[in-house]
């Protein structure tokens, strides 16, 4: 059996059992609880799948801590979805690759 190792600072995906999904960098995991910051949840909009601030009427840049109780299914998060969450939660900007005519 593969056991997935999940470290602090990735982004990783949480199914709760309520049914919705978040993704959020992980910042601590302990036996009852993980800790996410900067959690987003997952919307369906007509150009696909958005990511909107989870917790409206909290503070966006403070870590949330989710019972373990309430998870279903806790994953690393696939790397374009990651990384169109780094990109819209952090302040720098990566420059798109530069390409090449040949």
């Amino acid at each position: 059996m593969l056991i997935e190792t999940i470290k602090p600072g990735e982004v990783v995906t949480l199914k709760l059992s309520s049914g919705e999904e978040l993704v959020g960098k992980l910042e601590s995991e302990d036996s009852d609880t993980i800790r996410l910051s900067v959690p987003l949840t997952l919307v369906m909009s007509q150009q696909g799948i958005g990511m909107q601030q989870y917790l409206f009427t909290a503070d966006p840049d403070k870590t949330l801590t989710i019972n373990k109780r309430a998870v279903s299914c806790f994953t690393l998060t696939k790397e374009d979805f990651a990384k169109v969450y780094k990109e819209r939660t952090s302040a720098i900007l990566t420059p798109p690759a530069k390409q090449f005519i040949v």
